[in-house]
């Protein structure tokens, strides 16, 4: 906890994204606020687009005018920056992977860069994604005092494409929220005649984008349906960047019956769907961590997900890993876990073990660390 309490608005973390109907910047921001609200940390929030007045977080500065990304890196950088000034911030921790420049002096700056995806697949990022990592963050990072990443394979990408030191890069892992837990089967019941699914099924959870190989995931499951057409899949996510091929793949390969398309669903009703599922596939091609999976596995969900990027560093042992790109070893490893009912408790058994070692008190305290780092003194 603060020595000081006075001390507590003279750091501030940016909140961006909460006006957002899927936005996962601003699930990490509130999850590490409340974090810090657990462990004794007060902090003042710099409020970037609508801001709830009845929100729990009353120590907060509004940023009018900043709630999108072109906003808040033209008119929200001088916001930023006055506000610092008149305020005499210490310190300003932005977790939006934009970084702001902040022009003040005696203002440490620390950003949270979650992945530098558009330097590795640039074809499947958008054009402001690729216009903020070409031009903005090479030149926005310089001044940074530290910087913040999910995993360890974020930090090898953000020094290797960006100007900075391997020792100003801090690896602090995500969590799963409280809420992704194993359920009884009444609260799973409910979910899933809300969304119209039906028993049994394999679950995919993520944005409908070319960069987690969804048509993949649909190839896979064609070859899958030779063995046995008892599952249906169900595909949770919101439509984002280059979705298309998705869809002519699954009338391609005549799906349309046998998968489930839901759309962006609550994050209340997440739990009960990776609940519901007997297994949970993820076989993106790069993630700069994959929550995804370590939601499943809290929930007790056996995986089944890709050998690249963060993803292994994430899992550990307690899911079965597999080439993005060999259509045939994801549908061999789904049915090898659908049929083996030792192995699929197994991996159920591991991947509890393993989620429970991510925490968002761990995420907070160690995030606090790297403050206290650049701060010089203790605030905890």
């Amino acid at each position: 906890m603060f020595k000081d309490r006075r001390n507590s608005n003279k750091v501030a973390l940016l909140v961006y994204g909460t006006d957002f109907a899927n936005g996962g910047i601003s699930r990490y921001t509130l999850q590490l606020r409340d974090a810090f609200d657990s462990i004794g940390i007060r902090i003042l929030s710099l409020w970037a687009g609508q801001y709830n007045s009845d929100h729990k977080f009353g120590n907060t500065v509004g940023l009018p005018g900043s709630g999108r990304l072109p906003g808040l890196m033209t008119y929200g950088q001088l916001q930023i920056a006055s506000k610092a000034i008149q305020k005499k911030f210490e310190l300003v921790h932005d977790p939006t992977g934009t970084a702001p420049l902040l022009p003040t002096i005696g203002t440490h700056k620390i950003v949270t860069i979650h992945d530098v995806i558009p330097y590795i697949y640039p074809d499947t990022s958008t054009t402001l994604d690729w216009l903020i990592y070409r031009f903005w963050l090479p030149l926005a990072v310089r001044p940074l005092d530290a910087i913040i990443t999910d995993s360890n394979q974020s930090k090898e990408d953000i020094v290797r494409f960006l100007p900075v030191k391997e020792k100003k890069v801090t690896v602090v892992p995500l969590a799963a929220s409280e809420a992704y837990c194993p359920l009884p089967d009444g609260e799973i019941e409910r979910a899933l005649e809300k969304y119209g699914i039906r028993l049994p099924y394999i679950l995919y959870v993520g944005a409908l984008e070319s960069r987690k190989n969804l048509p993949g995931l649909l190839e896979a499951y064609a070859w899958l349906r030779h063995w046995s057409n008892e599952w249906t899949l169900v595909i949770v996510g919101a439509r984002k960047w280059k979705y298309a091929p998705i869809f002519e793949t699954t009338q391609r390969l005549g799906l349309e019956p046998y998968v489930h398309f839901t759309g962006y669903v609550e994050e209340e009703d997440l739990p009960a769907l990776y609940n519901g599922a007997d297994l949970f596939v993820f076989p993106s091609l790069y993630e700069g961590f994959g929550l995804p999976v370590l939601e499943a596995m809290a929930c007790g969900t056996p995986v089944v997900t890709s050998n690249t990027s963060s993803l292994p560093e994430v899992v550990g042992d307690a899911a079965l890993l597999v080439d993005p790109y060999n259509v045939e070893e994801i549908a061999a490893s789904m049915r090898l876990v659908l049929e083996d009912k030792v192995l699929a408790t197994d991996l159920r058994e591991r991947g509890l073990a393993r989620a429970n070692e991510f925490t968002w008190e761990r995420t907070a305290r160690e995030t606090i660390t790297v403050y206290e780092k650049v701060l010089g003194r203790k605030l905890l």
